[in-house]
């Protein structure tokens, strides 16, 4: 029995072939094994190249947002803070403004700074507003 075995050069690897037996149908590369291993068409390395940059792209995207939710931590400290003093200082300046309004405060100013006197109570009127009639 007698075998047909052809044999092909592969050029895009050097130093492998591929052999056919017709008698069997079978197919045999034979080659450089290392040179098989380490050597990609251009489609797999296109597609190792695409992968690490997603990768990377992935790792900066990561990275940058949990950059971005530190530094809008720390707005937010500065922000609350300027916040609290805000609220310090508009309770003082209410309990300023009560104390400047107080009718005592004022009948006090009036008559030690512009030396007014209090009128006797025969020359108070009381005048009492008519309310417009509603429409």
């Amino acid at each position: 029995m007698r075998h047909d075995i052809s044999c092909k050069y592969s050029p895009r690897r050097p130093g492998s072939s591929t052999c056919a037996d017709k008698s069997y149908g079978m197919t045999t590369k034979v080659g450089n094994i290392g040179s098989f291993v380490m050597e990609r068409g251009s489609r797999g390395n296109l597609r190792r190249i695409v992968i690490i940059i997603m990768i990377i792209a992935g790792l900066l995207l990561y990275v940058g947002g949990k950059v971005k939710i530190m530094r809008l931590g720390y707005q937010i400290e500065a922000l609350e803070r300027e916040k609290r003093e805000m609220e310090r200082e508009n309770r003082s300046l209410r309990i300023e403004a009560s104390s400047l309004t107080s009718p005592a405060r004022i009948e006090e100013i009036a008559t030690k700074r512009f030396g007014m006197i209090r009128p006797a109570e025969e020359n108070i009127v009381i005048v009492k507003r008519k309310l417009a009639p509603r429409q």
